[in-house]
């Protein structure tokens, strides 16, 4: 039960993961802390206001660490705090680290990873790339992790299960994730990787909670790859996140006329980051072994079960899309009746490629 008591005291307003660590040192366990008298915290190192709200939320919800138990068992989602055996060692050396994970899928504590993401915004180079550095990379035995956004973080994880095991790294709580958009690709994932959150499990998630995420995607990971980014991209916040904790930083070059390729030529020319040529970079330098590991040049798509069903854009984008010629996605895009970024459009199109409906060619498609 201890995992439970100790984020019932992180649920606390005011009460992140360093304040849940250090209540918890005080006492001795969660456990204690969660049932000692409010005199016994006179001498316990914490701000006024936030000692005030733990104590509040403690009185108006004794129950917590027992409804988080049945709550998170009814979702299927795991747990695990900083003191259990299962909680990645790597994690544990970052300055601030997460105080509990809640997960869907298997921690594989030891396993390698590499990170590797990127803007929102992508360029058709951007979307390649990441396709096809995450599937050599997780073909070699690395597990791949990124942040769950659109653009370069999708298709790094979408790239990484054609091939191996990926982690996606939540910026909100990990039940409003499940419940958003996102939900299918986050099941898919789950299914034979990972998906983990140190927010409350509701928590909806805002700018103030992607700094917080990005510190856990350089922590689990032993490098970062920007794969394409602009000069105010978030990537490059992660990229910070893992020079403060010492981990390599890889970004791939990028044309010196595109906006957003020029976060990534930034690092590189600052010496901030390796300049990242293919994925053989990586292995050579962790030594991984992969002669005998096929050289993907190009994604090839996912088999599937020929029945499927789509709804939402993924229906209207693929009723437009013809069966016996090609069609581009700038035609595509004009012929949407509904109001949406081209980002969600190739989004989408690589989620159709993906389950082996369409055909790409020279970046037309049509279908299969």
């Amino acid at each position: 039960m201890e995992k439970y008591f100790m984020a019932a005291i992180g649920a606390a307003n005011l009460i992140g993961s360093t304040r849940t660590i250090t209540i918890t040192k005080f006492f001795g366990s969660a456990e204690n802390a969660w049932s000692a008298e409010p005199e016994e915290f006179e001498n316990i190192n914490l701000p006024a206001g936030a000692l005030k709200s733990f104590l509040e939320f403690r009185k108006n919800n004794p129950n917590t660490p027992e409804m988080l138990e049945e709550y998170l068992a009814k979702k299927n989602f795991g747990l695990c705090c900083i003191n259990d055996e299962d909680y990645p060692p790597i994690l544990k050396d970052i300055p601030q680290p997460p105080a509990v994970l809640y997960y869907r899928g298997e921690l594989k504590t030891f396993a390698d990873r590499v990170a590797i993401v990127g803007t929102r915004h992508n360029t058709d180079y951007g979307r390649n790339v990441a396709l096809n550095i995450s599937e050599n990379l997780a073909r070699a035995g690395l597990t791949i992790v990124s942040g769950a956004a659109k653009g370069i973080d999708t298709f790094s994880h979408i790239g990484a299960l054609k091939a191996g095991r990926t982690v996606a790294v939540l910026g909100g709580g990990i039940n409003f994730y499940f419940k958003s958009e996102d939900k299918n690709i986050l099941e898919e994932i789950s299914e034979t990787g990972l998906v983990i959150s140190e927010f409350n499990p509701n928590l909806r998630p805002d700018k103030g909670t992607f700094p917080a995420r990005n510190r856990i995607i350089a922590g689990l990971s032993r490098a970062v790859i920007v794969v394409e980014a602009g000069d105010t991209s978030g990537a490059l916040l992660t990229a910070t996140e893992a020079k403060k904790i010492s981990r390599d930083i890889f970004a791939v070059p990028g044309n010196i006329f595109s906006q957003k390729s020029r976060g990534c030529n930034n690092l590189i020319s600052n010496g901030d980051a390796i300049l990242l040529k293919d994925f053989h970079d990586i292995l050579d330098r962790y030594n991984f072994v992969y002669e005998k590991i096929p050289v993907v040049e190009k994604s090839a798509p996912k088999k599937v079960l020929p029945e499927i069903k789509l709804d939402g854009l993924a229906k209207k984008i693929f009723d437009i899309i013809p069966e016996d010629d090609y069609i581009t996605p700038d035609e595509i895009f004009d012929q949407l009746d509904e109001d949406i970024q081209f980002y969600e459009l190739s989004a989408t199109l690589t989620e159709l490629w993906q389950k082996d409906l369409i055909i790409e060619n020279l970046q037309r498609y049509k279908r299969k």
